[in-house]
């Protein structure tokens, strides 16, 4: 569960979003934002720290904890959130079903990802935990 390659996180309104309802200041459950997340394919970065959160941009704070392992960093995507969770808390898939955490989009836009020469690019959401 490591991260590697180069990204650029570029803030904006990425049109893949649209239909998403997914936007700046919306409130969701994260049951709902994880389908939205595998439906749409987009990136969600989940931070626990609202002071940073709101304060910082994702490509300063990919910075400040590179060498932090993904797992320890206040933040994280999404995807890495709920298998760590999975795998500490096994009744944890049956009280999001039941009761999901709500988290709050506090940016959007789009992430540049470099595998050698290639660029990929995909539509991310950053949240808050609340």
């Amino acid at each position: 569960m490591t991260e590697s390659g180069y990204a650029a996180f570029s803030p904006g309104e990425p049109e893949e979003l649209g239909l998403t309802g997914l936007a700046v200041g919306v409130r969701l459950g994260l049951d709902r934002l994880k389908d939205l997340q595998e439906r749409h394919e987009l990136e969600v970065i989940l931070y626990f720290d609202e002071e940073l959160a709101r304060n910082s941009t994702l490509d300063a704070d990919h910075a400040d904890f590179r060498i932090v392992p993904v797992q320890a960093r206040p933040f994280m995507p999404l995807q890495v959130f709920l298998q760590v969770l999975a795998e500490h808390d096994p009744g944890f898939a049956d009280s999001m079903r039941q009761e999901p955490p709500v988290v709050e989009v506090l940016e959007t836009g789009t992430i540049d990802r470099y595998s050698g020469c290639v660029l990929c690019r995909r539509p991310y959401v950053k949240v808050l935990l609340l």
